[in-house]
């Protein structure tokens, strides 16, 4: 099931697929990786206590942080582009795994800053973005235990990355819409879910679609 769910949006080749424990991944090594670590930096947002927790924006010296991740896997996904990459498997998974991550940092500090500004008491510090950085270790973990159950994890937590990715892409209008609007919890339940079926729409219909489109407005 979530292997026909991310068909649209990844290609699926199962010799750019990880296999755990004899059980192919439902997506290929860069998108795991991309969307495990965008799904491991959205989780980090989740801190208690915190209000609107998921719209912070990091600070200058965390931004660069980020923004460091992000150069590896985009000169990998480059060289594959245009060239040839060196990489296995393997090394496309574990680069991917912090552009993934970085990349989410900065479009929610762009989505923070599209809904509120840029106050100072709502920065993301560079400790704290570096304090989050361990996670990035679960998902390679996973694949060493070569268990089932891990496939089963690493499987749906692709599927849930991918939904907060086009999530938060499909929120940067919303954010720009209602700049400086008072918060309500209410409103805030409501957008969450929206944005939530928007996303898991585009994933299993937009390409569909777009592909429908161009078929009859070559």
């Amino acid at each position: 099931m979530i292997g026909s769910f991310l068909s649209e949006i990844c290609h699926q080749l199962p010799a750019r697929t990880l296999a755990v424990a004899g059980v192919l991944l439902p997506a290929c090594a860069r998108c795991t990786g991309v969307y495990g670590g965008w799904l491991l930096a959205f989780l980090s947002y989740a801190v208690p206590g915190r209000r609107r927790i998921f719209l912070r924006h990091p600070s200058r010296a965390a931004a660069f942080l980020a923004a460091a991740a992000v150069v590896p896997g985009l000169a990998d996904l480059l060289l594959t582009m245009y060239a040839r990459s060196p990489l296995d498997n393997v090394g496309r998974f574990l680069l991917a795994l912090p552009f993934g991550w970085g990349g989410f940092v900065l479009v929610a500090g762009a989505a923070s800053w599209l809904r509120w500004g840029a106050p100072p008491e709502r920065r993301r510090s560079l400790a704290e973005l570096a304090a989050s950085l361990p996670l990035l270790l679960i998902p390679p973990a996973l694949l060493l235990t070569r268990l089932p159950a891990a496939a089963a994890l690493l499987g749906m937590g692709t599927a849930a990355g991918a939904v907060a990715y086009y999530g938060l892409f499909t929120y940067l209008p919303c954010a720009l819409l209602l700049h400086k609007r008072p918060w309500r919890p209410w409103r805030g339940a409501v957008i969450v879910a929206a944005v939530a079926g928007l996303a898991a729409g585009e994933i299993l219909w937009g390409l569909r679609a777009l592909a429908w489109v161009r078929t009859r407005f070559p």
